[in-house]
């Protein structure tokens, strides 16, 4: 029974992988991407950078699979009240069809990194709309802040939560309560592949489309510290130049080639959110001396 199941799961992941691979193979071959390495030029770098990125997909995949059960467990997403928050609390978003048990290993680091409250906000994907969604959002913002005695919280989102975490600190009485904000892999210009989505809300992140075109209209605080992880093999945000923000003032930082859904169990990737917050943030260094990667790599915008 269980080898049945695993077996299953593990075919679920290849079929979603394959297809995505398929749509992200033949955009890039059509519209290249300068973040696309030098070996993903021509025929065979590009099948190998395919292979690498489905490789990623399907180990992410079966991840997803076997640790959704972890997101219905409300004790491990929302800890208790507390005045004597010696770090600001973070307040962690997932993307599309998943819940809170995406994050397990970014609370783990982030637990470790001496943050004592960490919380996660699980929406439904399904029945809600996405400005339905936002002001949810901003209320769990409010709330999350209630519970450290006001300290400002950092928004953490992947994929669709990111865009939310945009949406959210466009609104000045929720920014005020914002010390930071980090996306990854969110389709900030949509996503071609949102025609496969189930339901209005995956649908509604086409590519160009009327939602995106709001959002990115609406601008974020200027001061506020704001990072934006990408990954060149994304393969859900097609084309590739979606998943980069034309707003002034946002950190672009680009990841290892790896899938959309690996950027939630991508240790490297992890960090690059914790050397944002050490670098970046205030009330948020460690003082252990990081080499500020961020700023070598010429990833802030003007």
């Amino acid at each position: 029974m269980l080898i049945t199941l695993l077996l299953t799961l593990l075919g679920a992941g290849c079929f979603v992988s394959a297809l995505t691979y398929t749509f992200f193979w033949y955009e890039a071959a059509n519209n290249p991407h300068p973040s696309h390495s030098a070996n993903c030029r021509g025929p065979r770098g590009l099948l190998r950078c395919v292979v690498v990125g489905f490789l990623s997909s399907v180990s992410s995949q079966l991840m997803v699979y076997l640790t959704y059960p972890l997101g219905f467990a409300r004790r491990l997403w929302k800890p208790s009240p507390s005045a004597n928050c010696s770090r600001p609390p973070v307040l962690l978003v997932h993307g599309l069809y998943h819940n809170a048990s995406a994050w397990y290993l970014y609370k783990w680091r982030l637990r470790r990194c001496g943050y004592e409250k960490v919380f996660c906000l699980s929406y439904n994907t399904l029945k809600y709309d996405f400005w339905q969604l936002a002001d949810q959002l901003k209320d769990v913002v409010r709330e999350t802040a209630g519970l450290c005695g006001g300290e400002p919280v950092i928004l953490v989102g992947h994929s669709m939560g990111g865009l939310l975490a945009r949406a959210a600190i466009a609104d000045p009485a929720t920014a005020q309560l914002v010390r930071a904000v980090a996306v990854l892999g969110s389709p900030h210009h949509g996503s071609k592949l949102s025609a496969l989505a189930f339901g209005r809300l995956g649908r509604s992140i086409t590519y160009q489309g009327e939602l995106v075109r709001r959002l990115n209209a609406m601008p974020s605080p200027r001061q506020m510290p704001k990072l934006n992880i990408f990954s060149p093999l994304d393969n859900m945000v097609l084309p590739t130049s979606s998943l980069t923000i034309d707003e002034p003032g946002w950190i672009q930082a680009e990841t290892a080639p790896i899938s959309h859904v690996s950027m939630l169990y991508h240790l490297p990737t992890v960090r690059l959110v914790m050397e944002f917050l050490d670098e970046f943030v205030p009330g948020c260094q460690r003082g252990q001396g990081l080499a500020l990667p961020l700023a070598q790599r010429g990833s802030a915008t003007a």
